[in-house]
């Protein structure tokens, strides 16, 4: 057990399937600023109780860096599968990995 969780702390572990989360990767419009979020799918997306009774997720996520007073602010949508449809970013822009994985969306 011990293992395992300090392989989690240190980004050992393997074990952790990447459909789990992904790296929101983004650059603040007036300082530059990087970012480079790891979002958890399990408990990070808000649920949202569709009229017709399906569930869809949504992430809102605002990101503040150290000497610049710029609010980046993040909204995702995802489907009922946890995947990716839309994105917007205020205040920022996002970087695109450089070693895609899988494709999520737009």
């Amino acid at each position: 057990m011990f293992k395992k969780l300090t392989g989690k702390i240190f980004g050992k572990d393997t074990s952790k399937s990447s459909s789990d989360g992904f790296f929101l990767n983004v650059r603040c419009n007036e300082c530059r600023e990087q970012f480079h979020l790891f979002i958890n799918k399990s408990w990070e997306l808000m649920q949202n109780f569709e009229n017709n009774g399906s569930v869809t997720y949504s992430l809102q996520k605002e990101i503040f860096g150290v000497g610049c007073k710029n609010r980046i602010q993040v909204k995702m949508q995802f489907d009922s599968g946890k995947n990716l449809k839309s994105r917007q970013i205020e205040n920022g822009e996002f970087i695109e990995d450089k070693h895609p994985r899988q494709s999520n969306g737009p």
